[in-house]
């Protein structure tokens, strides 16, 4: 299941990126051959693991068989739990990344196990430190290229002498921030 999974992403993702590309024909090819080449490995591991099974019961008294397969089908069972647990919870950290504002797709980089508290202890590690580079790069960024505030019209009782000595974008500015002085 969790196989099926990861292609699907994978697909999904592959065809977010290529959505623009062309390609030859040659190219085409290539794809198709490499996705049916996983996709017969995927098939191939799957069926050695179904003979690795029967192969091990195959040496075992018709009781110690039955025991044996026992075992198996409750260790699948226990399994394909664990893979429910864990998709279940990678919806929840999902949903809770989108409600921070953080991006859906950071639940793959989070190591997802069956404790939700955990996973909600790395979202906010993650959330602190995302949001903290973020902080760092645009004050980096922005870094001495302030703008200089102008103090002009900051002192009080501006009157129309003062007025008229300053500059055209003196004025200017002096205008945009006391737009009701020439009234």
């Amino acid at each position: 299941m969790e196989e099926n999974t990861d292609i699907n992403v994978n697909e999904m993702q592959e065809a977010e990126n290529t959505e623009n590309k062309t390609y030859t024909q040659e190219e085409v090819m290539a794809l198709l051959q490499s996705e049916a080449d996983k996709r017969v490995t995927q098939a191939l591991k799957k069926q050695q693991k179904d003979y690795e099974k029967k192969l091990s019961l195959s040496g075992l008294d018709e009781q110690q068989r039955k025991q044996a397969e026992k075992d198996m089908e409750i260790q699948e069972l226990k399994d394909k739990l664990r893979e429910f647990n864990v998709m279940q919870t990678k919806t929840e950290i999902t949903k809770v990344l989108s409600a921070r504002g953080l991006d859906a797709r950071f639940a793959d980089l989070i190591e997802i196990g069956d404790d939700v508290e955990e996973a909600q202890a790395r979202i906010d590690s993650l959330d602190k430190l995302f949001k903290a580079a973020v902080k760092a790069e645009v004050e980096k960024r922005i870094g001495s290229n302030t703008p200089k505030t102008s103090t002009i019209g900051l002192e009080t009782g501006m009157t129309k002498e003062k007025f008229a000595q300053l500059n055209d974008n003196e004025k200017i500015a002096f205008l945009k921030s006391n737009p009701d002085f020439l009234k």
